[in-house]
């Protein structure tokens, strides 16, 4: 085995594999990373298709991390969760997929793949979440950047 195969995955890296697995395998045109917005759930991926619907992700690279996250008040309370369909993606073998809670699904990180492992189940996402973190989105774009056209200050006229 090469150290690169052998090191430890980091959660970074996780959530950089996850946004690339929702847009690219799950065809998601918006993917959000970790943003932190006035909502108590902060997804590590966050990704939206074109049906409207949405999938989060959570990565976890302990068991320990991983039972801890069953306390969330999102996690107790499912209907105030984000995501239409919701996964937990851990380094192969870190738990077995009978352990993810109810209409959860499971994706699998080796070095060279991200495995389906369970497959989610269909859930009522908090949609005034998930819109209040795409508001927070387009307002800090409108904030930093031109997109949006401002109005043009009216000309007066010319007093003769």
């Amino acid at each position: 085995m090469t150290e690169e195969q052998t090191k430890p995955i980091t959660h970074k890296e996780l959530v950089r594999r996850a946004v690339a697995w929702l847009r690219y395998a799950q065809k998601c045109g918006v993917v959000l990373a970790e943003l932190r917005t006035q909502n108590t759930e902060t997804p590590d991926a966050l990704g939206f298709h074109g049906a409207g619907g949405s999938i989060l992700i959570e990565c976890k690279v302990s068991r320990a991390d991983f039972l801890a996250d069953q306390n969330k008040i999102f996690r107790r309370c499912a209907e105030i969760g984000m995501g239409d369909q919701r996964y937990f993606m851990m380094p192969k073998g870190l738990i077995v997929p009978a352990e993810t809670p109810p209409g959860w699904g499971l994706l699998e990180v080796t070095p060279c793949q991200i495995r389906i492992a369970m497959p989610a189940g269909h859930k009522h996402a908090n949609k005034r979440a998930e819109v209040a973190m795409l508001t927070s989105v387009i307002r800090r774009l409108e904030l930093s950047t031109a997109v949006f056209v401002q109005p043009e200050p009216l000309l007066e006229e010319a007093t003769p």
